[in-house]
This record gives C-alpha cells, structure tokens and sequence, in this order.
C-alpha cells in the first residue's frame, strides 16, 4: 500500500499542492492500518471507509457496470468453452487461447434494466 500511495496517489494531478483531499477506501485491512494512515497524512488525504455490505448503496458503477460486465464475460467465456468447434488446439492436442476477436465485448453489455437501475442511482 505504501508503494500505491507514493507512486500512483503521490503523483496524481495536484498532488505537489499537497491541498487536503479526501480519498474514499473500502475495509480492505490493508487501508486501515496506521502505517497507511501516516502515508496518507504525508499527502493532506483524510480517508474515507466505506463499510462492508454497502457497496450497492455506495459504489453504484460496481453494480450497475462491473457485475453486469462480468456477467456477459462469463457467459461469453462459457460459451466458447461449451462449443468445441471453435477450438483451436497446439500439435499436442491442447486447447490454444482463444482470440480476441472470438471472445468479443458485444455492444449490449448492460440490458435494460440495468440501465434504468443505474439511472436511478444517480
């Protein structure tokens, strides 16, 4: 965490400022410990935690993007797994990786609902 904090939050846009921001965590332990505590001081950062069970009240791209996209890549993957006339496989007989254009992100990722749902979380 300490690395994250010094390579990536210490060279954010604004951060030689050092303006006192706020940066919202999840319970992750790691977050919580005093050495990353002290970290972020170092950075004028207050944290914020966000307690677990309530990341659909308040991280609502994780449920409205994310899940759904992970979904559809599952189901796609799936697909491909069950369908052995698209394998591809090495002289050994092992299937190969399937490309990118043969497990493709299609356009409809998200369904209506989702959509509605997610509108109406902001």
């Amino acid at each position: 965490m300490k690395l994250w904090i010094k390579n990536v939050w210490g060279k954010r846009p604004g951060a030689l400022l050092k303006k006192p921001c706020l940066l919202v965590l999840d319970a992750f332990r790691s977050h919580l410990t005093e050495t990353t505590k002290a970290e972020f001081q170092k950075f004028k950062t207050d944290i914020a935690v966000i307690p677990g069970g309530l990341t659909s009240q308040l991280q609502p791209l994780d449920v409205c993007i994310n899940k759904p996209f992970k979904a559809f890549m599952r189901e796609e993957w799936n697909k491909y797994m069950c369908d052995e006339t698209q394998h591809e496989v090495t002289n050994s007989g092992r299937m190969k990786r399937p490309s990118v254009s043969k497990v493709s992100v299609g356009e409809n990722i998200m369904g209506r609902s989702q959509r509605r749902y997610c509108y109406q979380l902001f």
